[in-house]
């Protein structure tokens, strides 16, 4: 028996909710997509989805899994897809998580975004990855996130590759923005 199975066994044992259950789905669907085993990634994601459809009926859900909303399913599933090379099917829901996740959770919007114009840029839909990294960068201010700055840096190192005005534009927008938050 998996550990995710041994996990959904005993939180339905102990009478958890359907938020409980997405927690672990989307665990299961994580540790599948890094370990590249798609059809595994994709039936936890079905449980996910599945579960999320019905936290509505929770009547207890434990802090620990009141963070999780729909914003973490669609960027499951777009982790599974850019994992799989597949950018452009991954876009719709990387889109679907940035308008989603709302303004109190200022430092992962601005990674999802940062996240959301690497995946375009892969997919070659150039102006909008740069257009993305600009909105990027302003939800970046006061941030202090050296994970977040590499994720950046190696954006501007892909993009400097890119032969057009607006790819050279935003190399120079990240380069002045760094520049910026480095005085």
């Amino acid at each position: 028996m998996s550990a995710a199975e041994n996990a959904h066994r005993l939180a339905s044992r102990a009478g958890a909710g359907h938020s409980v259950h997405l927690v672990i789905a989307l665990r299961a669907a994580n540790v599948a997509t890094h370990l590249g085993d798609l059809s595994g990634a994709r039936r936890a994601l079905s449980r996910a989805v599945m579960h999320q459809g019905r936290v509505d009926q929770d009547t207890h859900v434990p802090k620990w899994a009141s963070f999780v909303g729909p914003f973490e399913v669609d960027y499951a599933i777009a982790d599974m897809y850019v994992r799989a090379d597949q950018p452009k099917r991954a876009v719709p829901f990387l889109r679907a998580t940035v308008r989603s996740i709302g303004d109190g959770l200022a430092r992962n919007s601005a990674s999802y975004r940062v996240r959301l114009a690497d995946v375009l840029l892969s997919a070659g839909e150039v102006d909008e990855a740069c257009a993305e990294m600009s909105a990027a960068l302003g939800a970046c201010s006061g941030i202090s996130s050296p994970r977040l700055t590499n994720k950046i840096r190696d954006f501007r190192q892909a993009v400097v590759k890119v032969d057009s005005v607006v790819a050279r534009e935003c190399a120079e927008q990240i380069r002045t923005t760094a520049q910026g938050s480095a005085t």
